[in-house]
């Protein structure tokens, strides 16, 4: 478990420099252009990733239902997004704001699904980020 939290803390931490990274080229190039970028060389890096060491992947493709391909348009959508507005409102209230949106869609997906139970915690913690957020906006 220890090393499952550990990786989610690093995925996050590259989230936010990546997403730092595509802010200051959405500033020299736009947001679209810098996503456009970010997509290209991630999709060359993962392609030579999989033809170096899973192979046998791509034949795996005809069992998976085609709406799950959709994950990559609002992957796009997520890099856009984000490289227009970091360099707007800064990392950290990108991040909160980010983080809160992710809060808050996971909890409703579980709740529409019913896929876990809900306790106090998970609303308490969106309350608490939402909180969060709220601070950093209006104090000074």
């Amino acid at each position: 478990m220890l090393v499952s939290v550990l990786v989610a803390l690093a995925g996050g931490a590259a989230v936010g420099m990546s997403r730092s990274i595509n802010g200051r080229l959405a500033m020299d190039r736009g947001a679209f252009r810098a996503s456009f970028w970010n997509h290209f060389i991630g999709f060359v890096l993962l392609s030579l990733f999989v033809v170096a060491f899973h192979r046998q992947a791509f034949g795996l493709l005809g069992g998976v239902p085609a709406w799950a391909f959709t994950g990559g348009i609002v992957g796009a959508m997520f890099v856009a997004l984000s490289s227009y507005v970091f360099p707007r409102i800064g990392a950290a209230r990108s991040s909160l704001l980010i983080i809160g949106g992710q809060m808050i869609t996971g909890l409703m997906i579980d709740i529409l699904r019913g896929t876990a139970e809900i306790s106090i915690g998970q609303p308490a913690g969106v309350a608490l980020i939402l909180l969060g957020i709220y601070l950093t906006r209006y104090s000074r």
